[in-house]
């Protein structure tokens, strides 16, 4: 399951978004050093899966699941080290990590673009000093005892320090995903996608970015870090919360509001982590799956379950749209839109697969 952690300076507004989203009350976070961030799964809306469900009269929908979790924000300049170490703890156990900035408060919205580079600036910091750490280790060991996958890792870790000593995060050259299997117990924070969450005013909501006080700072900070943005307000959001799925819907018609923030969030989190949701889908059950893009159908059948990887043989393929508009298999198949592919055919976000295995 994909997981995001909310993180942020104090006050920028991150546990009230939480809350909102996640529609999950949550107590005051009290920094102590055992800290037990809010967690929280969230089904993932999906307008297609609900199509496809209906056309199929599936008895059961399985939607895509995240998880969110709330971490205790800290200021690099002033939290205490043993306080951050906790914090950062945390950090590296999720998938993507969504910077909270306070744009709401006029009176710290001006500092925003250089509060978000801090925060930014204080995970490459820490990288640098954990990659500077494993490389001294593997090194006594290799005087030891010699490796071929020793030598691999102490060369990948003597790039990665050249990158991070310029203070460029690992993120902006990341590292192939074989590379990634030999970094993944250092846990490195500047590799995470990073999602920068902009937390404006209710009444700033349908204002243009021009007229809220420190927008331009924030966002040229987010542009030059590459990161995913996704505007909001928490306040806003925080009222959604408490009406129901039909006075929600009432009051996107009455404002001309398209989407709210969880789609818009979740959506950010899947391009960043570079994921694609594909389905499936009987009478029985309709199910929405995640997968890496660029992965193929054998892999996509493995996701489901191994035995469908080991015997895979082929993919009915179709992107679950075109189904819908046919009404069904059987007409999509004698128009010809269903295509049978095999192990190597690379899945595209939205394709109802049906696959064929033998074992």
């Amino acid at each position: 399951m994909t997981s995001v952690g909310f993180f942020g300076l104090p006050g920028s507004g991150k546990s009230t978004i939480f809350t909102a989203l996640t529609r999950q009350a949550v107590e005051p976070q009290f920094l102590g050093y055992d800290l037990k961030p809010h967690q929280a799964v969230v089904r993932i809306p999906d307008p297609r899966l609900d199509a496809l469900s209906a056309l199929l009269k599936a008895r059961k929908t399985v939607h895509n699941t995240v998880e969110f979790v709330d971490i205790p924000g800290f200021d690099p300049a002033g939290t205490e080290s043993k306080l951050k170490r906790a914090v950062l703890e945390h950090y590296r156990r999720c998938d993507a990590l969504a910077l909270t900035v306070n744009l709401f408060d006029p009176a710290a919205a001006g500092d925003a673009g250089s509060g978000m580079r801090a925060l930014l600036d204080e995970l490459t910091l820490l990288d640098l000093v954990t990659v500077e750490g494993a490389a001294q280790r593997l090194e006594k060991a290799a005087r030891l005892k010699a490796d071929e996958d020793s030598a691999k890792r102490l060369k990948l870790l003597g790039r990665l320090h050249a990158q991070l000593e310029d203070g460029q995060p690992i993120r902006r050259a990341p590292p192939s995903d074989d590379e990634q299997r030999l970094l993944r117990e250092y846990g490195l924070l500047s590799a995470k996608p990073v999602i920068a969450i902009f937390n404006v005013a209710e009444d700033d909501v349908a204002r243009s970015d021009s007229g809220i006080a420190g927008m331009a700072g924030a966002w040229q900070a987010a542009e030059d870090e590459g990161l995913e943005i996704v505007r909001l307000s928490a306040t806003m959001q925080a009222g959604l919360a408490e009406l129901s799925d039909e006075e929600i819907a009432e009051y996107m018609a009455e404002f001309g509001v398209e989407e709210l923030a969880l789609p818009k969030l979740i959506r950010a989190a899947f391009d960043c982590l570079g994921l694609l949701t594909f389905f499936t889908g009987t009478e029985k059950e309709c199910r929405a799956w995640s997968l890496r893009r660029g992965a193929n159908a054998q892999q996509a059948a493995g996701v489901i379950h191994s035995d469908m990887a080991r015997g895979f043989i082929r993919a009915e393929t179709i992107a679950g749209e075109t189904l819908v508009q046919y009404g069904g298999l059987a007409a999509a198949r004698a128009d010809g839109k269903v295509r049978l592919e095999g192990k190597e055919y690379i899945v595209a976000d939205g394709d109802f697969l049906t696959i064929r295995f033998n074992v």
